[in-house]
């Protein structure tokens, strides 16, 4: 017959020892203490997702709790991006931000932009690789671009769609080769890469994984990757810097979290995340799936993505893609200035006209006729070098130069107000009202 006095003691003994081997509920003050979820704006089935889920399963034994996936697409990444910026900053929900985060400001699409997360660490970054057929007439880059250069807009060059990543680098790659493609949009980067296949179009400008393998089947032709060093997943494919091409353009991803995230919570989700990257079935599984990783945390990743925001708002300002905020570009300023400049004139005039004699006569003296003329050759000018010189620069020269033909201050009075105007609208386009500025 058992001794219910030694069951107690016996029973108490072990509570003592399991709470002192900390088995115990979890304290609801540590962190984490729940299911973190990763936002993955792409669909289901794609790189990123992929990724994504990868990295969670290998995260969840550093945290000790439940890591999920939770794909949230549309609007060009866009929707994803949104919710995971407003997310609650209690460390709980962790963003994967996309190359599209640098992209969708510039073309108008979203208002979320880098600034509106807490970037933690670069994952990913895929170059973009020039690939043409196999039985295609250009062996090399360089015949490429050759060819480009003397047909004008006869290589077409297929893209994942108007704004896209893989349009951004086709375009960087002409500007930088002195060519001109023409560019075909598709809805994605498969869809580009079959239409390669099948003659519609003669070169894509798409991620390795994407064409890879066709690469190895032999039906494509990999002539470059747009970055400074060699893909160690194509090792004999050359990149753009040894070619003399100074261009470094691709898809990437990375983690990110909503603004205000507590620092602790900030360091133990990075801390996690960066051993579960290192993990070597982790690493293997995403090799596997010609994921090109590249890790990259703290200031240096913020770096990098403030640097593609910029060679992405300057080469959608060079292409004309001024969709931001309704219908305002970079040349609504000078646009709106011409007009300005040529209804005041036809009021000055028309005033005159209907004055007394000697105003007529004032109106068209020789001094007025060439004053005018002046303006408005001015006004050509700077429209003409607001892409080329940037509108800061622009926009000073175009001020002072007015002043001189028509004002009558002195030399610093007119520096001082070329800058403080010029300084002014640059704030006006670019933050309040978002305009990707020259």
């Amino acid at each position: 017959m058992v001794d219910l006095r030694w069951a107690g003691i016996w029973a108490m003994l072990l509570v003592i020892a399991a709470g002192m081997t900390g088995c115990r509920p979890r304290d609801e003050g540590s962190f984490p203490s729940r299911a973190i979820t990763i936002i993955c704006p792409p669909a289901p089935g794609g790189v990123s997702d992929t990724l994504t889920r990868a990295l969670a399963a290998s995260a969840q034994p550093e945290f000790g709790v439940p890591v999920v996936v939770e794909n949230k697409p549309g609007g060009a990444n866009a929707v994803g991006l949104n919710y995971g910026a407003h997310a609650a900053p209690d460390g709980y929900t962790v963003t994967y931000v996309v190359a599209e985060l640098a992209i969708l400001p510039h073309l108008g699409l979203s208002p979320i932009s880098p600034n509106d997360f807490d970037l933690l660490a670069r994952t990913n970054y895929n170059p973009a690789a020039v690939t043409v057929r196999a039985d295609s007439q250009w062996a090399t880059l360089q015949q490429l671009m050759a060819d480009a250069r003397a047909h004008p807009e006869a290589i077409r060059a297929g893209n994942s769609g108007t704004g896209s990543i893989w349009h951004l680098a086709a375009v960087a790659l002409q500007e930088a080769g002195g060519a001109k493609f023409k560019h075909v949009p598709f809805s994605g980067a498969a869809p580009a890469v079959q239409a390669l296949l099948g003659g519609h179009v003669d070169v894509v400008c798409v991620s390795p994984t994407e064409v890879q393998a066709h690469v190895e089947s032999g039906k494509l032709r990999m002539l470059a990757v747009l970055t400074t060093q060699r893909d160690p997943l194509f090792p004999h494919v050359p990149c753009a810097r040894e070619l003399g091409y100074p261009l470094d353009i691709g898809a990437w991803g990375g983690l990110a979290l909503p603004k205000g995230v507590p620092m602790e919570r900030r360091q133990r989700l990075l801390e996690g995340f960066r051993k579960a990257f290192g993990k070597r079935e982790f690493r293997q599984l995403m090799e596997e799936r010609g994921v090109r990783l590249a890790w990259l945390e703290g200031e240096p990743f913020r770096q990098f993505v403030e640097a593609q925001s910029t060679l992405n708002r300057q080469i959608i300002a060079r292409m004309g893609v001024n969709l931001t905020r309704g219908d305002v570009g970079h040349l609504y300023f000078p646009g709106l200035l011409a007009v300005l400049a040529v209804g005041l004139a036809i009021a000055i005039v028309g005033a005159r006209l209907a004055g007394g004699r000697g105003e007529r006569v004032e109106a068209h003296t020789p001094v007025g006729r060439r004053q005018s003329a002046m303006m408005s050759t001015l006004t050509l000018a700077f429209i003409a070098l607001l892409p080329v010189a940037g509108f800061l620069a622009a926009s000073a020269l175009f001020l002072l130069t007015a002043i001189a033909i028509t004002g009558r201050v002195r030399w610093w009075q007119a520096v001082v107000y070329a800058s403080v105007v010029s300084l002014s609208v640059w704030w006006l386009f670019g933050s309040i009202l978002g305009v990707p500025m020259p």
